[in-house]
């Protein structure tokens, strides 16, 4: 069980930290699947408990109880997630409170084993202290505000180009992306 929990996860299940562009993260919806293909679907449980909400920023903190029964496995873990607030034209409390829970998921998983390499920072991009590309990035450079990139980028976007022209060269994370967008408009 152990194995199979920590077996390596697909490619396409680590991205980019949305905020902490040197770090990797993990889709929540590939934990999911882990439970399921290790546990079985319908033999783990989770209940999620609201602890702190802040309609304001839009911070909400949930604690996720994980179970298993069968197994006897009993895990306990919080979650956050910062959804900008009834302000923010994107705000959407369910969505925080899904993002919260799936970030206290992703954390228990990570107790279990699932992504561990993750954990460990073997697939951070770059090295948090010196900026500098670690072995394992592939040929294509995470885009991120505020160097020379981004200004080509965005002068690219705001003449004729598209951001599937931008992606074609750089990796983006859903927030530079959308912050690219909309510094373009």
């Amino acid at each position: 069980m152990k194995e199979k929990l920590s077996s390596p996860l697909p490619k396409e299940a680590i991205t980019q930290h949305p905020t902490k562009t040197y770090l990797s993260s993990i889709k929540a919806v590939y934990v999911t699947e882990r439970f399921n293909e290790v546990f079985g679907v319908g033999k783990w449980t989770i209940k999620v408990q609201p602890e702190h909400a802040n309609f304001e920023t839009g911070m909400i903190v949930v604690k996720v109880i994980f179970e298993v029964p069968e197994l006897g496995i009993y895990y306990e873990s919080y979650g956050g997630n910062d959804n900008g607030g009834v302000n923010n034209k994107n705000f959407d409390l369910g969505d925080a409170y899904k993002g919260a829970s799936t970030d206290a998921i992703t954390k228990i998983g990570s107790y279990l084993g699932v992504g561990i390499d993750v954990f460990k920072g073997k697939h951070d991009t770059k090295s948090p202290n010196t900026g500098e590309k670690k072995e394992s990035d592939n040929d294509k450079k995470w885009l991120n505000p505020g160097t020379p990139q981004w200004a080509n980028a965005l002068v690219k976007l705001k003449s004729d180009g598209t951001i599937q022209d931008i992606e074609s060269v750089y990796k983006i994370s859903k927030v530079n992306r959308e912050k690219l967008i909309n510094e373009a408009i």
